[in-house]
């Protein structure tokens, strides 16, 4: 039985607690020294922590798989587009599990810059914030100014 099989083994069931676990690809770690009780609640962790790695690793194929199956539809519909002698920019951005992606295709001059906007970068435009405080200061100053007359 190859490592890859022995992995998606079931955790055999017995009356007494393992006195020695494998963990990853590392050496087995002996347990013996240790009273029952306390290798029963480690094998529960270690249960548990086998669980919560599979569970994760689901997740993100499920990303994965999304990713892949958007990539492809958004190329097959710009070349589609661009066969039929049109002009096409596709932008796309995600955020998933496995990190940001940014997706920018197309026969056009934008789509072969390869660079997003602001906005779909998911950069903040503070502009508007600073021209809000620049008001306000110089109503402040003006305040100020007028008021100690």
């Amino acid at each position: 039985m190859s490592d890859r099989d022995s992995r998606n083994q079931p955790v055999p069931v017995s009356q007494t607690a393992p006195t020695t676990i494998t963990v990853g690809g590392t050496p087995t770690i002996d347990l013996s020294f240790l009273p029952e009780h306390q290798r029963e609640a480690l094998m529960q962790e270690y249960v548990k922590g086998v669980i919560d790695i599979a569970k994760r690793a689901q997740e993100l194929q499920v990303d994965v798989n999304t990713l892949k199956s958007t990539l492809n539809h958004l190329a097959v519909t710009t070349k589609e587009v661009s066969e039929s002698g049109n002009a096409v920019t596709i932008s796309h951005t995600q955020t998933t599990n496995i990190g940001r992606t940014e997706i920018k295709m197309g026969n056009t001059d934008e789509a072969k810059s390869g660079k997003l906007s602001r906005s779909q970068t998911g950069e903040v435009d503070w502009t508007p914030y600073y021209i809000f405080a620049g008001i306000a200061a110089v109503v402040l100053i003006a305040f100020l100014i007028m008021g100690g007359k």
